[in-house]
């Protein structure tokens, strides 16, 4: 009887007469005292993958008599079993085979086996240390910062410090060596200022302990593209996009002085003109009568957190903006990309006031993690310590949101008679600045047309709406209030509710996506309609 393929999942050392049906995801050559070795990924149609390795006394055999190239498919059999004991492992199997005198390879491409799917590292598990130190992943992020860099080889290896995040705006950093690094110059020098998306194929990550938590290459394995037409940086621009066309994709750099140096060069913008481009500038009780979407400059006093039926933070996708729904991992979001972790995100209604006039501002993610000095991750982890697992059940520390004067950027929503946060600033000067240009009752209000003038900054904001009944709004007349210290900006970020809040307005200022770089098309954010 003809012996039957197997899964490549049920290998073990229990035997040695295995026979499999593969394609061949990855192959790498190795030289070592001059003589070449072959290693393999392959992967069987369920998905499942196992380490090969071709010693070099059967490299000339399977180079040039039986060729064995990536992408085809092919039926193996007879091996020799081992414990998988790399270093560093491409696969996550106990074992690996090892091709000797009696190995069988045929069949070329009789098998119909799919592409294996690119399993992404969210960088969320990275920084749960959800996460083996022997196992290589794959991650892909846009570069954020770039640190301290060696790029000619002396006394120090030639090298580059990178900050990435990923769509969930987790930063994590990298490190890139050698031909990887070069690689990364190469590119840079090139890109002008765009927008620089990594992949890492096959990468290693170290926990934290003499040095931070860091991703970096391999000597040989790793394989790096970098702003490359490959898959999986074709689908995070087409994300990326969304996020910033959302507002769930936060800004890329710790202030706007940072994300102009770093996507401009350099530049005669304040934060503060940046702060106010392409926006009105009046007082609230004029806002809270807009009979249309508009972009306003205004000064606040926060009052008070408003609960709702959804409580204070929310899941979110770490593929895509959109939220995440479900009691237990996976999450779900509405286009059913799978999450295993909790992302999760700050979304609070705040009651603001000046004088007489109030309203309703939604503030998100940043605004809030910079008022309350803490992450929603942390504040739940701390929620959970004490018991708490209800997100109805608002932690003492949303209480610090109250008594703030900000200058607030906000998107007014007629429709649903509220705000939607996209920026904050609690400096005193820039607030007297704002103040002194709110105009007269019986003077039209128009655009800071100076600064319009002045700053060529291409607007990517959106707000979309947000059902009505969830938030309410008074106003009238009054005097704007008192001032407060401590610079702070920051951008809003959303996740699509359903049956919550739709889309969320707000926008992701000062990312410079187009033009060209590596060769490649630069990533394209079509211009909103105001």
């Amino acid at each position: 009887m003809a012996r039957k393929f197997e899964s490549v999942k049920d290998i073990s050392d229990a035997k040695d007469l295995w026979k499999i049906s593969v394609k061949v995801k990855e192959k790498w050559t190795n030289v070592k005292d001059g003589k070449e070795s072959t290693e393999l990924l392959v992967v069987d149609e369920k998905g499942d993958d196992i380490s090969v390795f071709i010693p070099n006394e059967l490299h000339q055999k399977f180079e040039k008599d039986i060729p064995i190239s990536v992408n085809n498919t092919y039926t193996m059999q007879n091996f020799q079993v081992t414990k998988n004991d790399d270093q560093f492992k491409t696969s996550s199997h106990d074992y690996k085979l090892r091709f000797n005198g009696g190995t069988l390879v045929k069949d070329v491409n009789v098998h119909q086996i799919p592409d294996a799917v690119t399993k992404l590292k969210p960088f969320s598990e990275i920084v749960n240390q959800n996460f083996r130190e022997d196992l290589l992943y794959d991650i892909v992020g846009l570069v954020d910062q770039i640190g301290y860099s060696q790029s000619m080889s002396g006394t120090r290896k030639v090298q580059v410090n990178l900050t990435l995040r990923d769509l969930s705006n987790i930063p994590i950093a990298c490190t890139l060596w050698e031909n990887y690094a070069a690689k990364f110059f190469n590119v840079q020098n090139q890109a002008k200022g765009d927008p620089i998306i990594v992949l890492m194929k096959y990468a290693k990550i170290r926990k934290e302990g003499k040095w931070p938590l860091t991703i970096s290459n391999t000597w040989s394995t790793t394989k790096l593209f970098i702003n490359e037409e490959v898959p999986e940086i074709v689908e995070f621009k087409k994300s990326l996009i969304a996020g910033i066309e959302s507002g769930t994709v936060d800004r890329f750099a710790e202030t706007p002085s940072q994300m102009m140096s770093q996507s401009y060069g350099s530049s005669q913008y304040t934060p503060q003109q940046i702060f106010m481009h392409n926006s009105e500038i009046m007082p609230l009780r004029k806002i809270v009568q807009l009979p249309q979407e508009t972009k306003c400059v205004t000064i606040v006093n926060t009052i008070k957190v408003k609960p709702t039926k959804y409580g204070w933070y929310y899941l979110t996708c770490f593929k895509c903006p959109k939220q995440c729904f479900g009691e237990a991992p996976p999450y779900k979001c509405g286009d059913q990309h799978e999450t295993q972790t909790e992302i999760l995100r700050y979304k609070l209604d705040v009651e603001v006031g000046d004088g007489q006039a109030k309203a309703t501002f939604v503030f998100w993610d940043r605004e809030c993690e910079h008022l309350i000095g803490k992450s929603a991750l942390v504040l739940r982890s701390e929620m959970l310590a004490d018991g708490i697992h209800d997100p109805l059940d608002y932690p003492e520390d949303i209480d610090l949101i109250a008594g703030k004067t900000l200058a607030v950027k906000v998107k007014w929503q007629p429709k649903w008679k509220t705000g939607s946060v996209i920026q904050i600033n609690q400096a005193d000067d820039f607030i007297n600045e704002i103040t002194s240009q709110f105009p007269p009752t019986d003077v039209p209000q128009g655009l800071v047309k100076a600064v319009a003038k002045k700053l060529a900054i291409e607007d990517i904001s959106t707000a979309e709406s947000v059902p009505p009944n969830i938030f309410e709004v008074e106003a009238e007349v009054e005097t704007p209030s008192k001032r407060s210290s401590n610079d702070l900006t920051s951008t809003s970020q959303d996740a699509e509710v359903e049956d919550l809040i739709g889309e969320k307005a707000s926008s992701t200022k000062l990312l410079k996506v187009g033009g060209k770089a590596a060769g490649k098309k630069g990533l394209k954010i079509p211009k909103k309609e105001k």
